[in-house]
């Protein structure tokens, strides 16, 4: 385990940071794509823009198609690197991108909740991303509610704000 953590690191070849934002083939994702952005800037690191279709194809929506081309091309404009995959187990396919490009933070959007219930729910599931992935990652959370402070996840840990 330490061995490959450390093989990680040695291809990564230097301390910049990288910032990976996950984004779906929706609008809004554009808030996603500049906080990224400006904690990509913050760090003087990289910016990574990913978006994984469950699936072999994109074009069972033509509307979803052109959403992401806008959404790439806007990334684009903000600096980042675009990363598309088809993959039938999404946070597999992220969690492998992460390890292969040595990733150190993570921008997700919050999806919808309805009860403290539901962010134990979010907490369980990103402890699965989290653990597939066997490095330490920082993970930002964007709430849906842009008024409100950013859940932030560090190093498999979770707290809210």
């Amino acid at each position: 385990m330490i061995r490959e953590i450390e093989d990680v690191f040695v291809k990564a070849d230097d301390d910049i940071e990288r910032v990976l934002v996950c984004i779906t083939a929706q609008g809004n994702s554009k808030r996603l794509i500049n906080e990224g952005a400006k904690v990509a800037d913050q760090a003087n690191g990289e910016l990574h823009i990913i978006h994984v279709q469950r699936g072999d194809s994109i074009f069972n929506n033509a509307d979803t198609a052109k959403l992401l081309e806008e959404l790439f091309d806007y990334g684009a404009k903000r600096g980042g690197m675009i990363h598309f995959y088809c993959d039938q187990d999404i946070t597999e396919c992220i969690a492998r991108f992460v390890k292969d490009n040595g990733i150190t933070k993570m921008v997700l959007g919050e999806p919808p909740t309805k009860s403290v219930s539901d962010h134990k729910e979010i907490e369980k599931k990103l402890s699965v991303v989290l653990k597939k992935i066997h490095l330490p990652v920082d993970v930002v959370i964007v709430k849906r509610n842009e008024a409100e402070k950013n859940m932030l996840i560090k190093r498999n840990k979770v707290a809210f704000t």
